[in-house]
């Protein structure tokens, strides 16, 4: 429809392949003397669940657009005729610590989020070999035992509500960054429950270990510091004090450095089958190692530095 040259209808045909829709048509009807050309057109699906891209005509002109499911039922909220719905926002955020998931994980997750959502789609964004994807629930399944790490996954679903106004839970696990559940609506009890309902559910896959590295610190970075500062007056002369104090402070660095590498937030494997003991233990075991061996090499540099010189 246009102010200008009037309406002008197009017979479309088109593919879309979970990610990515393309579109091409003619125009069939419009205004007489008016040229319309071929269009094409292709859009890729957002985390929110729209469709966004860009047009253009064989005439030579083009632009951008953009899909999005409207005129949705309102979900029912179970409010009474002549009860007032409240014109306002809550938003719940939790925060997860490390987690260990398998595609039987994800699925529960994705059951227990579309819960009180009655007529919208989840959507997937994830990110492997350092790209990020995003696809309907549905497709990422069908996906999913092809991928062989994740190290990003966001599930995110919303609705219509009241007053216009979208309500929405979002799970998001980064294995560099923080593992969050966030629920918004105008509904305060439905938000703080629906949160808490994710957060346990994620709680129950919780490597507490390494939840504790992360979240209080590495012990034996302070017991290696602490050593240090008492060793010092032992290590003669100045320059000698020197070099154990960037030995010590390089080894702390590697030591948040390794934790961080070989420790992620999050685990997701394709695979459906759980993991033995050892597998589950293999993380803390690995902050161990590395902890041990920081020890270990800054034991022996205090060692080297405090002998005589024969010299």
């Amino acid at each position: 429809m246009d102010t200008v040259f009037g309406l002008v209808i197009y017979e479309i045909k088109g593919t879309f392949d979970g990610g990515t829709l393309e579109l091409e048509g003619d125009a069939k009807q419009a205004a007489r003397d008016i040229e319309s050309g071929r269009i094409t057109a292709k859009a890729i699906l957002t985390p929110q669940g729209n469709l966004r891209g860009q047009w253009q005509s064989s005439l030579g002109t083009a632009g951008t657009f953009e899909l999005f499911p409207h005129d949705l039922p309102l979900a029912d909220q179970g409010n009474q005729v002549g009860v007032p719905i409240p014109e306002q926002l809550h938003t719940a955020r939790q925060s997860v610590g490390a987690v260990q998931l398998y595609t039987e994980d994800v699925r529960e997750l994705a059951q227990m989020i579309r819960k009180d959502f009655a007529v919208s789609r989840l959507v997937v964004t994830y990110k492997s070999a350092g790209i990020e994807n995003t696809r309907y629930f549905e497709d990422f399944e069908r996906e999913a035992n092809s991928i062989d790490e994740i190290q990003y996954l966001k599930l995110s679903i919303q609705e219509p509500e009241a007053h216009g106004i979208n309500k929405f839970a979002v799970i998001e696990l980064n294995s560099e960054g923080r593992n969050d559940v966030i629920v918004q609506g105008i509904y305060e009890s439905w938000v703080i429950g629906k949160a808490e309902t994710l957060a346990r559910q994620l709680r129950r896959h919780e490597q507490t270990l390494v939840t504790n590295i992360k979240k209080y610190g590495l012990g034996l970075n302070q017991f290696i510091f602490i050593a240090m500062l008492v060793l010092f007056p032992e290590v003669e002369p100045l320059w000698r004090r020197g070099v154990f104090a960037v030995i010590v402070v390089g080894l702390l660095l590697a030591l948040v450095w390794a934790h961080w590498r070989f420790l992620p937030t999050v685990v997701i494997y394709s695979s459906p089958r759980k993991a033995g003991a050892f597998a589950r233990a293999w993380p803390g075991i690995l902050s161990w190692l590395i902890a041990a061996t920081a020890s270990l090499a800054a034991a022996l540099a205090f060692y080297l530095l405090t002998q005589r010189s024969p010299f």
